[in-house]
């Protein structure tokens, strides 16, 4: 069985079960704006988006791993045997602080979990991004990798702006929920999810350069 086609094969699939299900997620957030909806259905529908918002965050996280892997497999990256086992470890460690808060929530360890997620990402953005430059700086024919890794680390920075601009109209509708639709709430709301919005296409911009450097490598 050729090893290399499987991770090619993982590969895709992970980046249709990422941005193929945040769309949903993109697309349940303007439901819960939706002031002709009842309150019970613009519940359901960010209720909904959540639950569809543990794929994207899985499949992110299980991307990293998989891509660099398949870089060393195809000798587009030149990465020790022992490099690439902590990658391998500390997305494994990633992917169960992220897991665990879904399957349990409300554990008490959930806010240490929050916090080791946090960590991850900070450490993904240096790591990715600060290769990516390392290897601009000093070109060997492998630009599109560069490209792709800074980009990659992008995504990482922009999750945790996306998540701090997320909180605000969640509060937001949460009062709706509680107190009643007021014009304020509505439009704190609206205005907290607008800037939401602009980091997740942010998002999306910062993969979709990083996929069409993997697939045309361009320089």
């Amino acid at each position: 069985m050729d090893s290399h086609a499987i991770l090619v094969f993982a590969h895709i699939l992970l980046m249709v079960f990422w941005i193929g299900t945040d769309i949903g997620v993109f697309i349940a957030g303007f439901y819960m704006m939706d002031t002709r909806l009842s309150i019970p259905e613009r519940q359901t529908a960010i209720g909904l988006g959540m639950v569809i918002d543990r794929f994207p965050r899985l499949c992110f996280i299980a991307m990293i791993p998989v891509g660099l892997q398949l870089a060393v497999m195809s000798g587009s990256l030149s990465l020790a045997p022992e490099a690439l086992l902590a990658v391998w470890l500390a997305a494994s460690v990633w992917l169960v602080a992220a897991l665990i808060p879904m399957l349990r929530p409300g554990n008490p360890y959930t806010a240490l979990l929050h916090g080791l997620e946090r960590v991850m990402q900070v450490a993904a953005t240096i790591g990715l991004g600060g290769a990516g430059a390392w290897m601009l700086l000093h070109p060997a024919g492998m630009g599109w990798l560069a490209i792709k890794l800074i980009m990659l680390g992008l995504v990482c920075l922009l999750v945790i702006f996306l998540e701090w601009a997320f909180g605000p109209p969640m509060a937001a509708f949460a009062a709706i929920c509680t107190d009643g639709s007021t014009p304020q709430r509505e439009q704190q709301l609206r205005r907290g999810m607008t800037l939401t919005y602009v980091w997740v296409v942010a998002i999306y911009l910062a993969v979709l350069v990083a996929a069409y450097m993997g697939i045309a490598k361009p320089f």
